[in-house]
């Protein structure tokens, strides 16, 4: 009788901790789902504002000077995107692993902290603003030599490694949570919308328009924000219910 009471408690426990867990993950997901929002928000804010032609190194040049607090917002979003990453990563890679193949879920898992990794990357560079305009007063071309070059890494290098590393990241979460139903296998389904993003692979291997990327791209950028923020409310709501145990009250 005594075992069997020691065994309920340790049971008990072992729910309540991978309930607060899973909590800590929901809000995560959708701390992450809100960041993303607001960091691609801001990184349209340059045509809004009359810059149109931000690949023209003058054009943001005057941009940089005019409205530098664009950029550090931009980091702050990003960093609050990388953060909320590793969490929700963390979080969805206990909750897949205890019921998905090991190898394919560690895989998935790895896949979300690159992308995580690479954002605090990105946002880095967002918050190099006045080192550029440093630069730029000195020297009009060394400013625009600085610009390009923080383009080039930022967006073309660090930005997209970690858009492709998180779809990635969903399509693991998708296969394994659809597979061993560690989710609702509706939210597996949905994570194709974000897994879209692999779509735009096709453009620079030749294989399609540019316009159908272009359409992929825009809607796995409000697809994210939609399953992020969808997944958190789930295990907000029923930490337990996700991964069918239903939590301490199974």
């Amino acid at each position: 009788m005594v075992a069997a009471d020691g065994a309920l408690t340790n049971g008990i426990a072992d729910a309540s901790v991978r309930d607060v867990r899973s909590q800590a993950g929901g809000i995560a997901l959708v701390l992450a789902g809100i960041a993303w929002a607001v960091w691609f928000f801001l990184e349209s804010a340059a045509p809004r504002l009359g810059f149109d032609d931000t690949d023209n190194p003058a054009v943001s040049l005057e941009f940089l000077r005019a409205h530098s607090i664009v950029y550090a917002q931009m980091g702050v979003a990003l960093m609050v995107l990388s953060m909320s990453l590793v969490g929700a990563v963390l979080a969805v890679g206990d909750r897949i692993g205890a019921r998905g193949t090991p190898l394919t879920s560690r895989s998935t898992t790895v896949f979300g902290l690159f992308s995580a990794a690479f954002f605090l990357g990105h946002a880095a560079l967002r918050l190099s603003a006045g080192p550029i305009l440093h630069i730029d007063s000195l020297n009009s071309n060394w400013g625009e030599a600085a610009y390009i070059t923080i383009q080039m890494v930022g967006i073309h290098l660090m930005a997209q490694v970690g858009l492709l590393a998180f779809s990635l990241w969903a399509l693991g979460v998708a296969i394994v949570g659809w597979r061993s139903r560690a989710i609702p296998r509706w939210l597996s389904a949905l994570a194709i919308v974000p897994a879209l993003r692999l779509a735009t692979l096709l453009g620079p291997l030749g294989f399609d328009g540019p316009d159908v990327v272009w359409l992929a791209f825009m809607i796995s950028i409000a697809g994210t924000v939609v399953w992020l923020v969808l997944f958190g409310l789930v295990l907000l709501r029923r930490p337990g219910a996700a991964d069918g145990t239903g939590g301490i009250h199974a």
